[in-house]
């Protein structure tokens, strides 16, 4: 994802940048963010609090999470917290430049697991074939890494994950693609909510009036009764 193939910028700014364009759309969704290298780490569960996830989306960065993509461990991350989930609509969108080369599980085991619990996945293949340039700084060492990298991913490998699911595969090799994409996906995923506001009003004027009353008479009667005061 640090190749600098999708509008002069690395592929994972490219998906950040299309996912925020998302924000104003999508006010009545849940949102959440699993990230996936040689590990996986669920950075977000899913929530409608849009802060918290697009401020860890802007966070994420390249090699944080080691050298290698663990597709099936990601997948099922995303899947175990979505099953749960009472919305009418659940699906996975898995955006990634690799092939499956790391984690205990088959993305194929994964995407089975997603269609048997009814979740849809989209798998986005970004990024351009052929020898791109390729530019990032570890945040493990804090080592500047530039150069050249020859790159392809498995096209028949993701869309075979897609295929597992029941899902749909895209080639994106471009931000404008990307964007369409994405859009594409929150239409099909859209659903229509209807919301019901009740206003109770609550008259509390006559209750403190009695109250009042109440302890007025009572500090009436312990200074005449119990402390016997004359007035």
């Amino acid at each position: 994802m640090a190749c600098r193939d999708i509008a002069g910028e690395s592929r994972l700014a490219s998906a950040k940048n299309a996912i925020h364009l998302l924000q104003s759309d999508e006010l009545g969704a849940s949102l959440g963010l699993v990230s996936l290298a040689k590990e996986t780490y669920l950075t977000v569960p899913p929530t409608m609090d849009r802060t918290t996830f697009f401020d860890s989306l802007d966070n994420l960065q390249i090699g944080s999470l080691g050298d290698g993509t663990a597709i099936g461990d990601g997948l099922c991350s995303a899947i175990m917290h979505l099953e749960s989930s009472s919305a009418p609509n659940k699906c996975i969108v898995l955006i990634t430049d690799g092939e499956n080369n790391a984690g205990v599980i088959s993305p194929n085991t994964a995407a089975n697991l997603a269609k048997q619990k009814g979740i849809s996945l989209y798998v986005l293949g970004i990024g351009s074939k052929g020898t791109v340039p390729l530019e990032y700084t570890d945040p493990l060492t804090g080592r500047f890494v530039s150069g050249y990298l020859e790159t392809n991913y498995d096209v028949a490998a993701l869309s075979q994950i897609a295929l597992a699911a029941d899902g749909k595969f895209f080639e994106i090799d471009n931000i404008n693609s990307l964007i369409q994409v994405l859009e594409a996906v929150t239409k099909n995923e859209n659903v229509s909510q209807s919301y019901y506001l009740r206003n109770t009003e609550k008259r509390y004027y006559d209750m403190l009036i009695v109250i009042s009353l109440i302890l007025f008479l009572l500090a009436f009667f312990v200074k005449r009764v119990c402390l016997q005061e004359v007035l």
